[in-house]
Order: structure tokens, then C-alpha cells, then sequence
């Protein structure tokens, strides 16, 4: 005969495996993701654009506009002017507007550090008797 102590102890032993695989996909998926900063762009790198990830146009006004690479995507500077062309779209920036242009890139400081601080809050929450404890 199956007590209610018994059911409680054993709906308790699931909750807690349920929630530390949880937290292990969660770390697994930042892990492999990673973090993804945009860092500025030198002035004689800009005819290398169309080569870049994904671009972040800062204007002098503090607007930001981001273009996302993908296939279609094709980023030349024409004279000057800023072409963006996103399948059948086109798009003119000046670059008398653009302050700045910014790449982004890979992060591996920030991957590094959210990992350190993600796995030493799920430690300390593995090692605790009851994560659920209040």
C-alpha cells in the first residue's frame, strides 16, 4: 500500500531530476550558441562589408539600423552612399549620415563569463538538499 509521505517523496525525487536536466539543456544550449557582440568596423575596412556578418549602421543622431546577412542580402558602398540590397529591396544611406559601422562577432569573453556565472548558480542549486525549498 502506497502512503501519501511515499508519494510525496517520490513526486519530490522526479521534481528535482526534472529540474536539473532542465538546467543542463539550458547550459548546454548558451554554450553552443554562444554570445554575439558587435565591435566597430575601421573606415578602411568598409569596402568589405558585402564579407561581413551582420552590420549595425550607427547614425550621428544615435538611430541604429541593423542589417541581418542572409543570402539575399548584399552590402556595397557606391560613391558615397551605403547600398543595402535585401532580396528586391534596395536601401540608400549617405554616409555623410553614418557615424559609425559596427561587425558582429563572436564574443568569447561573454560566453566565457555567462557560462562561469550560469554554472556556479546551478551548482549551488544542485548541491542544495531542495531546490524548491522555501
Amino acid at each position: 500500500m502506497i502512503q501519501a509521505g511515499d508519494y510525496q517523496k517520490e513526486f519530490m525525487k522526479n521534481s528535482n531530476f526534472i529540474f536539473q536536466i532542465t538546467i543542463f539543456l539550458l547550459s548546454i544550449s548558451i554554450l553552443l550558441t554562444g554570445c554575439h557582440s558587435f565591435y566597430e568596423v575601421p573606415k578602411e575596412d568598409y569596402n568589405n562589408l558585402e564579407r561581413m556578418n551582420d552590420i549595425k549602421v550607427v547614425y550621428k543622431n544615435g538611430k541604429e539600423f541593423v542589417i541581418e546577412k542572409d543570402d539575399t542580402t548584399n552590402v556595397k558602398i557606391v560613391g558615397d552612399s551605403l547600398v543595402v540590397y535585401q532580396g528586391t529591396e534596395e536601401k540608400l544611406i549617405g554616409m555623410s549620415e553614418v557615424e559609425k559601422i559596427r561587425e558582429s562577432r563572436f564574443d568569447l569573453g561573454g560566453t566565457i563569463t555567462i557560462s562561469i556565472v550560469l554554472f556556479t548558480v546551478f551548482l549551488v542549486l544542485f548541491l542544495s538538499s531542495d531546490p524548491f525549498k522555501t
